[in-house]
């Protein structure tokens, strides 16, 4: 996969993250540190502050599939926000993370 995409959720109709889905995004989060999981988390809210160097190579180290998961995560627990605003930022903070972990 080498974007983020949104196909194939896994939200249970109460808008939770199913049980599945919440045990996968602890895997992923576990990869991170607790500094890390904030700062990307933060990086969403529209301030378009990207995350440290440290944290994107962190980030890529987990994979697009556990990003995505951030992702949808966090769609499910923003319902005011847009999702496709969300889609659109998890992209731009994915690609600015990849490009910074190629660096040498």
């Amino acid at each position: 996969m080498g974007t983020p995409g949104l196909a194939g959720r896994s939200i249970a109709p109460s808008g939770e993250p199913t049980p599945k889905l919440s045990k996968y995004i602890a895997g992923c989060a576990a990869k991170l540190t607790g500094k890390c999981g904030a700062e990307i988390f933060h990086s969403f809210s529209g301030n378009n502050i990207n995350p440290s160097d440290s944290c994107c190579q962190k980030l890529e180290t987990t994979g697009i599939d556990c990003h995505n998961a951030f992702t949808e995560f966090l769609e499910s627990k923003e319902p005011q926000e847009n999702p496709s605003k969300i889609s659109l930022r998890s992209l731009d903070i994915w690609n600015h993370c990849v490009a910074v972990a190629a660096k040498p």
